[in-house]
């Protein structure tokens, strides 16, 4: 008997308990295969909690996390034979981890632009609103997203999220507030910085270093608010319940700017910064811990639909949604250039082409005929009369003689040869 797993002998009355036998054998091994693939494998395992947490901080959901990481970890376990090397793990994990959550709020907004176009659609047809309908189309109409079942776990989800807050952020942009938290939160390199966002090392080093210098202006300002001292700064924030908004803290950094006083506050609650300041307080931000089994579950139904996977680059890193877009466009401005150009290059033939099939070729007449001398010369005339021929051919006057034209009487002309010696004198003509 073969030892092989896909070769059976059977034999006379035993082939049904040897048919029951590899259906024992078979269910264990899918089962077991299912519960591998559920399962993250345990090179990612270092890794889940950061890129839950990264996850988190740009969906601000906890299942929308939780599914996008069970994307990623999925993806990258399709890709891991042809992934980087051990070393760029971490920053790759966090390219596929952006890569998710870009295409999770852009299906988000996608979805919610239909909702509206649909919820508009049904109220100038039907002329009712969603109060109205009944219970089953109000649960289709609501968004579906699942919502944690106690008061308990919505109360632990709002101080999870309110564990990601950082204030001394608030005057920085998005692109800067993403590679902040790459480097300080998750403690990216700037080389993998740039690696997840796509951009030159050059560029993601000048990035951090203008995000880490509005990070130091805005805690000088929160430094100075805590004081009190100034009466300019108490104008502006009004009470002690301060919310820190982008025209807000604008507003704030140039008066401390501008503010000996504050100045001076800021410098002494500040002593180891240098102002404006090219360091990034505090050293660490809190990272939460990956919930491991609805993780599990996320990856064991993941899709594997068609266009589900992101275009890599050279490296095998994703390739960010904007750049692929903006590849689109260059394509299709290139194509309309090109299609241009040949248009006006292609024009002078054309005409040059035209004039050449209009006109006649040399030795054709208008009606295609060869053209003869008489017809040549047919349209001459002399004095407003068509002439015919050579009718005036011998003749010094240019009207007509009688004696040339048709029907006329030639007169009468005699020569006579009075000698053909040599020598003689010319012909007389009488």
């Amino acid at each position: 008997m073969s030892s092989s797993p896909e070769t059976f002998t059977h034999t006379t009355g035993a082939h049904r308990a040897h048919g029951d036998a590899r259906k024992r054998v078979t269910a264990p091994r899918g089962a077991t295969a299912r519960t591998t693939a559920q399962r993250p494998s345990a090179r990612y395992e270092p890794y889940l909690d950061g890129l839950f947490t990264y996850c988190l901080s740009v969906l601000c959901d906890h299942d929308a996390a939780t599914a996008a990481l069970g994307d990623v970890l999925a993806l990258a376990e399709r890709r891991h034979p042809r992934g980087p090397a051990a070393g760029d793990r971490r920053a790759w994990l966090y390219a596929l981890a952006r890569w998710a959550c870009l295409r999770k709020l852009a299906e988000t907004r996608r979805h919610r632009q239909a909702t509206h176009a649909v919820g508009r659609r049904a109220a100038r047809e039907d002329g009712e609103n969603l109060s109205t309908r009944p219970a089953a189309d109000r649960r289709t109409a609501e968004p579906t997203g699942s919502v944690p079942a106690t008061e308990e776990d919505r109360a632990r989800r709002q101080r999870e999220l309110a564990l990601l807050a950082w204030p001394e952020a608030a005057g920085t942009t998005p692109e800067q507030r993403e590679a902040l938290e790459l480097a300080v939160r998750h403690q990216l390199g700037a080389p993998e910085v740039a690696a997840v966002l796509g951009m030159n090392l050059t560029a993601a080093r000048e990035l951090l270093a203008a995000a880490a210098c509005e990070v130091e202006r805005t805690r000088a300002v929160l430094a100075v608010v805590e004081t009190g001292s100034c009466p300019s700064v108490a104008r502006l924030t009004g009470d002690n319940q301060l919310v820190l908004s982008s025209a807000l803290r604008r507003e704030l950094v140039r008066h401390v700017d501008d503010c000996p006083c504050c100045r001076r506050t800021a410098e002494r609650a500040l002593p180891d910064a240098a102002w404006p300041g090219t360091s990034v307080t505090p050293a660490e931000l809190p990272v939460l811990e990956a919930p491991r089994a609805a993780l599990h579950l996320a990856m064991a139904h993941v899709p594997r639909a068609r266009g589900g996977a992101p275009r890599f680059d050279r490296r095998g890193f994703p390739m960010d949604p904007k750049d692929r877009a903006a590849r689109r466009d260059r394509f299709r401005a290139r194509a309309v250039t090109t299609t241009v150009v040949a248009t006006v290059i292609a024009a002078p033939v054309l005409a040059l082409w035209a004039a050449y099939r209009g006109a006649p070729l040399t030795g054709e007449g208008v009606d295609g005929r060869s053209a003869t001398a008489s017809e040549a010369h047919a349209t001459d005339t002399l004095d407003g009369e068509e002439a015919s021929g050579y009718e005036n051919a011998g003749n010094a006057s240019a009207r007509p003689v009688s004696g040339f034209t048709k029907g006329g009487r030639s007169p009468d002309v005699s020569v006579e040869v009075v000698s053909a010696k040599t020598g003689a004198g010319p012909p007389t003509f009488p």
